[in-house]
């Protein structure tokens, strides 16, 4: 469920930030703000193709590390970044990394489970998808009242560290189908 969550938290928890963003890193036209979101999903897109392959090939547990390690380094590059093309290009590295963990999720439910446990699971992280998108703007809200809207890039980053560890800890290679 938190992978799934990821990609929510990653579109959603930025929303409130948007206005910021613009009046800091494109004054001149503040509503291109807004492409941070389209760049996400791009590369979101993008990852999805090649994720699965890879996780085939490599095995769950490496593809997933590997996306959730390249989500948090484009978050922190984000965190750092000085002009909005920089913003989008760490946003679109973000979507190529959380790809993983949308498609990997997948991929080691229908690896362990069958039938009504399988619906079961996938129901489960569902609800927590569309549950997250509720609660992530009043999250990120909360984080640029604490900083400001770089904070939500070093949140964006803690999250995939969070979720690497669990994944670390918990999933026990090999699940990739041979």
């Amino acid at each position: 469920a938190m992978m799934f969550a990821c990609i929510a938290f990653s579109i959603d928890a930025i929303l409130p930030a948007l206005p910021d963003i613009g009046s800091n890193l494109s004054p001149e036209d503040p509503n291109r703000a807004q492409l941070i979101i389209s760049a996400f999903i791009l590369g979101m897109g993008i990852g999805t193709f090649f994720t699965g392959p890879l996780s085939d090939a490599f095995g769950r547990k490496p593809v997933l590390l590997w996306g959730l390690a390249l989500y948090g380094v484009a978050g922190i590059a984000g965190y750092f970044a000085q002009s909005l093309d920089v913003i989008l290009i760490t946003r679109v590295l973000m979507g190529l990394g959380v790809a993983a963990p949308r498609v990997v999720g997948v991929a080691i439910v229908r690896d362990l489970y069958a039938g009504r446990d399988m619906a079961r699971i996938i129901s489960l992280a569902m609800t927590i998808f569309t549950i997250v998108p509720a609660f992530a703007p009043l999250l990120g809200t909360g984080i640029i009242w604490i900083s400001d809207w770089r904070g939500i890039f070093i949140a964006f980053a803690i999250f995939g560290a969070i979720i690497a560890v669990w994944t670390a800890l918990r999933i026990e290679e090999p699940l990739a189908v041979e």
